[in-house]
């Protein structure tokens, strides 16, 4: 009984539709493009907040001419677009004003022989300026373009600003940027982010360190970072043979070398940080640096004093993002945000995830078979819809990220699934390849059922009589109506070779029991063959169709390995086998026994026969005739003694 049970529930809408929530979700990786779509969605919906106010953020402007004042190179393209000494005056400034980190979102990897020894000069008295650096991608190796010297000497850190795929939108800050060629003969250094050593130098790090892993966390500058592992990025959001550069260093930031046996400019991500973004693009408003400079001591050390002061142009640099197309120097500060308030996004565990898409799924389902189709809809319109506000808070409030797509996918799945399998379009398929008694049963059992056996008479001669072709098309039309009569009755067609058909009745139907429920098909089925003959009367050919009904106990289970079919074995069948043999030599086309006539709770006018004895068979058994509509007078031959004769000849 309690295997019957855990059958039942098995093999149910709900389990069903639970395992191809769980196995679609596990499965379909592929998907996860559209799961960041709809993160970007989540952050989208978000109301902007303010940046860190430990961040400034200070813009080179659009119009370079303002700063010519400060020019002693000439012009481009022999000079710089903005001269160097603007940069070397910003940094004496900031170093002034107590800025605890400057960060030069600017590569300076062209010579200027005018004005690199003054910039040189302001970096080194600063102490505590970080500045970005191109990357140069051959086949197996990055590297990491330092700035020319003497600037590159004089910086107290180089950063990456790598900040994802090419032609993809940013939503994490790679903090640890290796190559994929990192074997065991073979470990070339990592490079840290611009925003990481930013962060490091806002924290009062003496130099760049070596960040070193705890768990799932990164431990930089004394901070344990919560970091995304294996991740593939690119370098940067522009990539070029050749790239075009000013004398600042301000344009392409990746140089590709073709050829690379990795197709393309991609490298690995050991550590990568979700960024928690403070809003929409011009979500924060940079200081022009031309205002900078003219602030006041007083100004300036009320303005920067404590602060990290992040310098680049927007011209020069815009990328697209979860939030929209937003600049580089602004996605750096977002990182530093991160990083500084140390409200890090964290994404939900997978396990957790997966029970949760489970429970999802198992309720919807549930939920779905109790209540009317439109009705179901709603409800799983108002479920989803509740997951994305749920995520939404979550995100907003806790920093983390739940998966949206995945659990309102189970939702619509488990919906979609549990309807499907409820319509009975999907039981029906199964029905044609698998008698019901077999789907709905799991493994192997004992069931009390009752047998209806039907054969055609003399089917050998009338094959032989009007050929395969012509018996196939005279027998379908047949079994079609005699199948459609049992499935009306509650039965299940087992699998019987030519002729005939073998049916199990098996379980209560429309408030009546097996037993009854076979009778009622049986009675059917012998009304029906007047009508089923006249297609093989004008074949030129007789139908005369023989019916056996038995009750008892039946194993129900499958047979083979490469062809599974399914099957019922058991005394019952064999007796309701013998009993459709009576039938050619009693006169009466439907015969059943003993054990269905007790169990009948109608009277269906059938004869009583007494007892016979069958053919592989010790024990007699006692049948009870139904005549057909052809034959509705028909008595047994002799009464009771035709009787008496049948069973001293069978043997």
């Amino acid at each position: 009984m309690k295997r019957s049970r855990l059958s039942t529930i098995l093999t149910s809408p709900g389990a069903i539709a639970v395992v191809v929530v769980i196995l679609a979700a596990v499965l379909v990786p592929s998907l996860s493009f559209i799961e960041f779509r709809v993160y970007d969605v989540l952050f989208r919906s978000l109301p902007p907040r303010r940046l860190d106010p430990r961040i400034v953020v200070v813009d080179l402007g659009p119009d370079p001419s303002v700063y010519d004042s400060y020019r002693v190179c000439p012009p481009p393209p022999d000079g710089c677009e903005i001269p160097r000494r603007v940069y070397a005056q910003a940094a004496r400034k900031l170093s002034a004003w107590g800025a605890k980190a400057i960060v030069f979102d600017l590569m300076f990897s062209r010579r200027c022989r005018f004005e690199d020894a003054e910039l040189a000069q302001a970096f080194r008295r600063a102490g505590n300026v970080v500045v970005a650096a191109p990357a140069s991608v051959k086949p197996d190796a990055i590297k990491l373009e330092y700035p020319v010297d003497p600037i590159g000497s004089a910086v107290w850190g180089v950063g990456s600003p790598v900040a994802h795929k090419p032609n993809e939108t940013v939503r994490s800050m790679p903090l640890i940027v290796c190559p994929d060629n990192m074997g065991a003969d073979s470990r070339p250094a990592p490079h840290l982010a611009l925003s990481l050593l930013a962060f490091e130098r806002f924290r009062g790090a003496a130099k760049p360190s070596d960040p070193s892993r705890e768990g799932q966390s990164l431990v930089a500058a004394g901070a344990k970072i919560p970091v995304v592992t294996g991740e593939r990025m690119g370098l940067l959001w522009q990539a070029a043979e050749q790239p075009e550069e000013s004398a600042d260093g301000a344009a392409a930031a990746v140089t590709v070398m073709r050829g690379s046996a990795r197709g393309g400019p991609q490298q690995k991500t050991w550590d990568a940080v979700l960024i928690n973004w403070s809003g929409p693009p011009d979500t924060i408003e940079p200081l022009l640096l031309n205002d900078v400079l003219a602030l006041s001591d007083r100004d300036g050390r009320a303005t920067f004093g404590g602060k990290a002061v992040i310098i680049g142009r927007k011209a020069w640099d815009e990328i697209w993002t979860a939030v929209g197309a937003m600049p580089g120097p602004e996605i750096q500060a977002n990182a530093l945000s991160t990083l500084i308030r140390g409200d890090f996004i964290r994404p939900v565990n997978p396990w957790a995830l997966l029970a949760l898409i489970a429970i999802l799924a198992a309720m919807t389902s549930l939920g779905v078979r109790r209540v009317k189709p439109i009705y179901a809809a709603l409800i799983v319109v108002s479920v989803m819809a509740a997951l994305f506000a749920v995520a939404r808070e979550l995100l907003r409030r806790r920093g983390v990220w739940l998966p949206v797509f995945r659990a309102d996918g189970s939702v619509l799945l488990a919906w979609a699934v549990t309807t499907t399998l409820q319509s009975g379009k999907v039981a029906g398929l199964l029905q044609r390849f698998l008698p019901g008694f077999a789907t709905g049963i799991g493994g192997t059992r004992t069931q009390d059922a009752t047998i209806v056996y039907s054969d055609i008479r003399n089917y050998t001669t009338i094959s032989e009589q009007v050929g395969p072709e012509a018996t196939l098309r005279l027998l379908a039309p047949y079994r079609l109506a005699v199948e459609g009569i049992i499935k009306r009755h509650g039965g299940d067609i087992g699998i019987t070779p030519g002729d005939a058909i073998l049916a199990v009745f098996w379980r209560e139907y429309r408030k009546a029991d097996h037993a009854t429920c076979a009778m009622r098909a049986a009675r059917e089925m012998l009304a029906a063959f007047p009508t089923l003959a006249k297609p093989w009367e004008v074949a030129g050919v007789a139908l005369e169709v023989g019916v056996g009904v038995n009750s008892g106990p039946v194993a129900i289970g499958h047979l083979g390995e490469q062809r599974m079919e399914a099957t019922v074995i058991g005394d019952a069948v064999n007796v309701a086998q013998r009993l459709e043999t009576l039938t050619k030599d009693l006169g009466y086309p439907l015969i059943f026994s003993e054990s269905v006539a007790v169990r009948l709770r109608e009277d269906v006018g059938a004869i009583d026969l007494g007892e016979f004895t069958v053919k592989g068979r010790q024990e007699p058994i006692k049948a009870h005739g139904l005549a057909g509509p052809q034959r509705a007078d028909t008595k047994p031959r002799d009464g009771a003694e035709a009787a008496g004769k049948e069973k001293g000849n069978e043997g």
